[in-house]
């Protein structure tokens, strides 16, 4: 997510805004059909070209950058009026009649302290009474000294407004690793430990708010998808009130607590052959009455994705309800939908002419290595006037870091693509 993370590939959301498209087909990958645990089959999706759209984002001059959109990236309605949250170390909003339309980008007061440090909102649920609530991942500075690259250790902290988020009240930490349990011999560009990268979603019953983030632990028993949970009535006192899913139950606390994972590390995050699910995304769909997680899959400690994976679950305060992740865009499928050019290996050619600002590719046959789409940050968001990046029907649209170039169809079990 980190302003640090972002500039191995920095130059790629730039050439986004050009609005060049690769060659389109019309559907790039449809979802194994699958059992749930339950030995009920699973729904599909499926994924198509669409016209780019592209969220505001936030601007980044030193890069060259008008449309960063570093993390998850939530919205709410208010009336008739749709607001998003986009980052790039500090939260931007922009405001419109819908997500193709949104403008007015404003500067977020995070508070006098908060506003000088580095921290992203990556989830919000507006209350009925019109408050709304969210939490932020907060990236500390120089955790560890010894080390030849700068390294953090995220947590996760809860915020509430009264203006739609043009201004919050901080009411503190709500989840966090030991801080003792870092790994500062860590071959990750980034990450020490710590918690973040998350989303989290409101029961139907209005009981408990539930988070599924990352844990970087140096533990690789706890790295991996963390589940987390606080009640409902503790949203304006959350001090203390998170329980971290562990060992079956609800029995850790959120701060300095141990997680065991939803999705737990397949090769230990902090080795330079890491894999492990991370960056979860949730929404509830109104077509398939159930709740569906979009998430990214690391194949090294850099982050390099593999694909772009999806579960489902009738109940989001059951980390064990969650269908195995299923891959829906494999990596071929990421560069084709994020980059412009024509892609070899992980490899890009610039066509000749391409620019953005005071940007200027490498003329046309000059490969650029190391310049592709992560694919980070994988998003479905609905488009019908009171849908967003929690509620969707049979049809949304697919984004990536803030940019879209599919749509994505659900299909109930047994369902084909039309």
């Amino acid at each position: 997510m980190r302003a640090t993370r972002r500039t191995l590939w920095a130059i790629v959301p730039a050439l986004l805004a050009i609005g060049l498209f690769l060659a389109a087909r019309p559907e790039f990958s449809q979802e194994t059909r699958e059992q749930s645990k339950t030995g009920q089959p699973l729904p599909a999706v499926a994924l198509r070209d669409a016209p780019l759209i592209q969220m505001p984002g936030v601007e980044v001059p030193e890069r060259h950058l008008l449309h960063e959109a570093d993390s998850n990236n939530p919205l709410h309605w208010d009336g008739d009026v749709l607001y998003l949250f986009n980052n790039f170390g500090h939260p931007w909003r922009t405001s419109g009649p819908d997500l193709e339309h949104l403008g007015k980008r404003i500067s977020v007061d995070m508070g006098f302290h908060n506003n000088r440090l580095n921290t992203w909102i990556e989830s919000t649920w507006k209350d009925d009474d019109g408050t709304l609530y969210g939490a932020y991942h907060y990236e500390p500075d120089t955790i560890c000294f010894s080390n030849t690259h700068v390294l953090t250790a995220p947590r996760i902290g809860w915020i509430r407004s009264i203006n739609n988020g043009a201004s919050w009240d901080d009411l503190g930490f709500i989840i966090s690793a030991d801080p003792c349990r870092i790994n500062c011999l860590t071959k990750s560009p980034w990450d020490s430990g710590g918690t973040g990268d998350f989303v989290f979603y409101l029961d139907q019953k209005k009981e408990y708010f539930y988070f599924y983030g990352t844990s970087y632990d140096p533990e690789m028993a706890e790295q991996g998808v963390f589940a987390a949970r606080m009640r409902y009535t503790d949203r304006n006192a959350p001090a203390g009130k998170v329980m971290k899913w562990h060992n079956g139950g609800w029995n850790e606390p959120g701060i300095w607590g141990h997680v065991t994972p939803v999705f737990p590390a397949e090769r230990d995050y902090h080795r330079l052959d890491g894999s492990m699910f991370w960056g979860p995304s949730i929404h509830w769909n109104t077509y398939l009455n159930m709740y569906v997680m979009v998430l990214n899959h690391a194949i090294d400690t850099k982050l390099t994705e593999d694909g772009i994976y999806i579960s489902f679950n009738r109940d989001v305060g059951d980390p064990t309800g969650w269908s195995k992740p299923r891959m829906i865009l494999n990596r071929e499928g990421i560069l084709r939908a994020t980059t412009i050019g024509k892609v070899v290996g992980d490899m890009l050619l610039v066509p000749q002419g391409a620019r953005y600002g005071d940007l200027r590719p490498a003329p046309d046959g000059t490969v650029i290595t190391d310049i592709v789409s992560s694919g980070w940050y994988p998003q479905v968001i609905g488009t019908e006037k009171g849908e967003t990046d929690k509620l969707c029907g049979r049809t949304g649209r697919f984004f990536m870091t803030g940019t879209s170039r599919l749509e994505i169809t659900f299909l109930r079990p047994g369902e084909n693509p039309e």
